[in-house]
């Protein structure tokens, strides 16, 4: 390997490096004991979740107005952009799968978040786990988390493969609410499990993630090298003309 080779070879190293060591960035906000609204800090961390996220690519949010009432395993988007499987026990309408409506009215189930839902649709699968799979690699997965209580356990968690596996650990609420969280990564991933354990009966709403996705670091680090490389071949080839033409 040539000096010039090396040198390229570390600029290449030291950049995936970089981009590796800050590869998630995340984006919380708390409303606790609020319902049904506003949620002021909740809402400001989805906007700047969102603008982050649509630097990677288009934005797809899933707010479940078009998907079926009821528990069902398995779920695919209606936009064909991915699926979505549970793993719970069926409490029934108002705690588990896709519901409408609160079962106390007062939001400690799960509610639906946002205005201009008219289906006041939201998902459950209390004491267990989804898994949401992308169409195409996502870098950036976001979610309003409704009903948590620190009661019935702190411990709720996004995991996830991004070349190395992942976990992301959710803020639990004292008395219900909204809890918006979402993250992007420089590196792509292609699902995300969320996972409850205990006896807490949530809600999910307004699912997002982006659908066209960017080169990942190591395919950046790929194109420099190959650049580089092409480049280096033409510095010889000039430089070989040059000697024989003198």
């Amino acid at each position: 390997m040539s000096r010039i080779q090396y040198l390229i070879f570390a600029l290449v190293v030291s950049f995936v490096s970089a981009t590796s060591a800050q590869a998630v960035t995340i984006y919380s906000g708390q409303d606790d004991g609020v319902f049904p609204g506003p949620f002021p800090n909740s809402n400001a961390a989805r906007a700047q979740f969102l603008a982050a996220a649509a630097t990677f690519g288009t934005v797809s949010t899933h707010n479940f107005a078009a998907q079926p009432l009821g528990y069902q395993t398995n779920y695919t988007w209606f936009d064909g952009t991915g699926t979505y499987s549970i793993s719970a026990a069926n409490l029934g309408d108002g705690f588990s799968g896709i519901s409408n409506h609160t079962v106390d009215g007062s939001g400690l189930a799960g509610f639906n978040v946002g205005a201009g839902d008219a289906s006041h649709k939201w998902l459950g699968f209390p004491g267990g786990s989804a898994t949401f799979n992308f169409t195409t690699p996502s870098h950036s997965f976001g979610a309003d988390f409704t009903g948590l209580q620190t009661v019935f356990g702190t411990t709720l968690t996004i995991s996830f493969d991004d070349g190395a596996p992942q976990v992301l650990n959710v803020p639990i609420n004292v008395n219900g609410g909204d809890v918006y969280f979402g993250f992007t990564n420089v590196n792509a991933f292609t699902s995300v499990t969320i996972y409850r354990p205990g006896g807490d009966a949530w809600g999910l709403d307004n699912v997002t993630f982006d659908v066209s996705a960017v080169p990942e670091p190591s395919t950046w680090a790929m194109m420099i090298l190959g650049f580089a490389g092409v480049g280096f071949m033409a510095y010889r080839r000039r430089n070989q003309t040059a000697a024989l033409a003198s």
